[in-house]
């Protein structure tokens, strides 16, 4: 039976059976809940419930509980951090096929085209390039990540280099996996759509006779097309998993995974006089031969080992080491365009190859004691690891010229052998970390938590060109938090953080001649926040912030080959959240972010000559907003309304270029039985032409969003 629809029915006999003693207003929820001890008993009474469900294999949106903002089990209330999460019943009745479609459901953050090659936000103002994570490590290779062994997505806002280290300044993506489970599965899913997905899932789940030991494998292929001219991706996936019960107090958990992902090398549609280019959003601009001579292909492969031990009622290890190796091949084209009577654009091709190894140790302890009145959990960690990328380019100039209104593509050649190599260097990366955080219960209102973290990060770059320039780095950092909350009842937290998050200079930014000599980027964010568990299977979020990052590497005046440690960037901000049910009947997941992100101190010089200091930083909507609303009609039938909203967002810092704000509705509607799962998307309903995604630092490769499209999934469970 499904992880899903195995408890299915009983979810829906406990949704009833809670709600139907909240028929209420929310007014009087909320007055009972804030003034009467009766509701105080209540919420004691919810809570319970709340904790005890395992929620992810429900069709809830609510998860109460997450391990990513403080790597401890704490509810979320507890948490003085804003942290989204889009869960597996959402990801299913949205058809959703990528990390962007996930995170359209989270509010305060935009979507960059990441080259063509991989998954790339900017959240609350800041770049997340190298914020992506697995269960709780780091996984920052460049790729695009397939949905089929992902149970939630959770995005931490803020910088969180108290736990995690370097980068986290508008925050981080953490993928949680679907893991073994006690329960027998086997699902077949697949998808289909009007544009051209086409895409087969498998699901596996095979538990022994003793609990807590079971061997899961999920997996996926995928053949499709979309609306984009000569667009296509193939792919295949599969990760086995293995859970085994060694004794009562001690579990340990073996992963792997492989992907492979080939698709067009398509950055979308060039910049013209600070729009995107008025063409069809179908319009490709690269080569007549794309499949084969503008592809990216991505071939992933990665393992890890967990190990949790339980010493005794106070003490518990966790110990998790994932190793794993990346490999990209990207041929690819880029723009530059020449103004005049026919506005031409004008092609390079290039070659660019990756290799990249490495490997995260982290081992942690928890405990509970207490002193005097006060209790502590304890957060006590240390982690170890290195990367070794290898990067290689060349690339050929004036590869084709096309009217930018009118283009008509070139079949293009194989770069010669003889090509000029412009990038061919080594990068070494040595981490070592040690952490530690502390949840102090001063009394049942009052909490505190507060952690610091101190960093080595050593870095190397061989340069293997003719120009021959070798950096080396040590940094040494410290990252603090700490945070107050208040629970004046058991279903309310109010909280306030101060954090600080570092990112040092690396192979990934301009690098000139000094560039081993500056500290590291510095992010300081100071937020507040309330928290409210509605019901049972209900939260509200409120926060407000105020982040600022300081030591940015900017170009000297007095000379281009050297940087100055001059920039700063801001952003405040006010969120919004919404998560669960509304009435036994309408479930919720909405969002609401404002945010007004600017460069406070640079420089330099935009191509326009005008200074960047003053500009928005880029891809920073000042309003954004999503929705998703379910209406469950009978125990098997739904239906579904949504969308995403932006305002106008600049895809550069360099505020050239302006996307123009947007708003799509989506529909869906779904059949959900034991064996059974239908779900239908219409994608874009009203057809409106919008920009989904640019670059982020540059202005000629802006992604439109997909025209009105039916997405049909069939999930069959043996």
């Amino acid at each position: 039976m499904s992880t899903l629809q195995n408890t299915a029915d009983h979810q829906r006999q406990t949704t009833s059976s809670v709600n139907k003693g909240l028929r209420l207003s929310p007014l009087a929820l909320l007055l009972a809940s804030c003034f009467l001890p009766s509701a105080h008993a209540a919420d004691q009474v919810l809570e319970e419930i709340k904790v005890s469900t395992t929620r992810e294999q429900k069709r809830d949106y609510e998860v109460s509980q997450t391990r990513t903002a403080t790597k401890i089990p704490v509810a979320l209330r507890d948490t003085p951090q804003t942290v989204n999460i889009v869960n597996l019943p959402v990801l299913r009745e949205q058809n959703a096929s990528s990390v962007q479609d996930a995170l359209q459901n989270v509010a305060g953050l935009s979507f960059s085209v990441g080259d063509g090659q991989r998954d790339q936000v900017t959240i609350r103002g800041f770049s997340a390039i190298l914020d992506q994570f697995v269960d709780g490590v780091r996984d920052d290779a460049m790729y695009f990540r397939d949905l089929s062994n992902t149970e939630r997505i959770e995005v931490l806002k803020g910088p969180a280099s108290v736990l995690y280290g370097r980068g986290s300044s508008g925050g981080l993506v953490n993928r949680v996996s679907k893991k073994p489970f006690d329960t027998s599965l086997t699902e077949i899913g697949l998808t289909a759509g009007t544009a051209g997905q086409r895409r087969t899932e498998l699901d596996l789940n095979i538990p022994s006779s003793q609990k807590g030991t079971a061997f899961r494998l999920t997996g996926a292929l995928e053949d499709s097309s979309n609306f984009r001219n000569q667009y296509f991706l193939e792919r295949n996936a599969i990760a086995p998993s293995f859970s085994y019960q060694i004794s009562p107090d001690t579990k340990v958990l073996l992963q792997a995974d492989y992907l492979h992902d080939k698709r067009l090398a398509d950055q979308g549609i060039p910049g013209y006089r600070g729009r995107p280019v008025d063409v069809p959003v179908e319009t490709y601009f690269g080569a007549a031969n794309g499949k084969e001579r503008a592809f990216i292909q991505s071939d992933v492969y990665s393992a890890s080992v967990t190990l949790d031990h339980k010493f005794n009622d106070n003490w518990q290890w966790h110990s998790v080491v994932r190793s794993y190796d990346f490999a990209l091949n990207r041929n690819y084209t880029t723009n530059t365009i020449k103004d005049g009577v026919t506005p031409t654009l004008t092609i390079a091709h290039a070659s660019r190859q990756r290799n990249e190894n490495g490997t995260y140790w982290q081992n942690e302890l928890t405990q509970k004691l207490q002193t005097g009145s006060v209790k502590h959990l304890m957060l006590y960690g240390v982690e170890l690891g290195y990367q070794n990328k290898g990067e290689f380019l060349r690339s050929r100039a004036n590869a084709a010229t096309y009217n930018l209104f009118a283009p008509q593509l070139v079949t293009l050649p194989a770069l010669p052998d003889n090509t000029p190599v412009s990038t061919s260097v080594i990068n070494k990366v040595d981490i070592a970390g040690v952490y530690l955080q502390d949840l102090m219960t001063i009394t049942p209102e009052w909490k505190v938590m507060a952690g610091l973290r101190y960093d080595q990060l050593r870095q190397s770059r061989d340069d293997l060109t003719p120009k021959n320039q070798d950096l080396r780095r040590t940094d040494k950092t410290v990252s603090p938090r700490i945070g107050l909350i208040w629970q004046p009842q058991i279903s309310t937290s109010v909280y306030a953080t101060w954090n600080r998050s570092f990112q040092p200079v690396s192979d990934l930014f301009t690098l000139r001649n000094n560039s081993d000599q500056l500290k590291p980027s510095e992010t300081v964010n100071k937020e507040a926040g309330v928290k409210y568990d509605w019901n049972a299977q209900a939260s509200i979020t409120a926060s407000v912030f105020d982040m600022s990052q300081t030591n940015i590497q900017v170009a000297d005046p007095a000379n281009a080959n050297f940087s100055l440690p001059v920039g700063r960037q801001s952003t405040r901000g006010v969120e919004l959240s919404f998560t669960g049910y509304l009435t036994p009947e309408w479930q919720v997941l909405a969002g609401y972010a404002w945010m007004r992100g600017r460069i406070d101190q640079s420089t330099e010089l935009t191509s326009a000559k005008t200074p960047f200091q003053g500009n928005t930083a880029s891809l920073t909507p000042t309003h954004s907003m999503n929705l998703w609303l379910r209406h469950q009609l009978t125990p098997q039938w739904y239906v579904a309304v949504g969308g995403r909203a932006e305002s106008a967002r600049f895809a550069s810092a360099d505020n050239l270029l302006t996307l123009p704000g947007y708003g799509v509705m989506q529909l869906g509607a779904g059949y959900q039985s034991e064996k059974l799962d239908v779900s239908l998307t219409l994608g874009n309903v009203l057809n409106r032409k919008y920009f989904v995604a640019a670059h982020s630092g540059a202005n000629d490769y802006n992604m439109p969003g997909a025209p009105r499209s039916l997405t049909a999934s069939l999930r069959y469970r043996f």
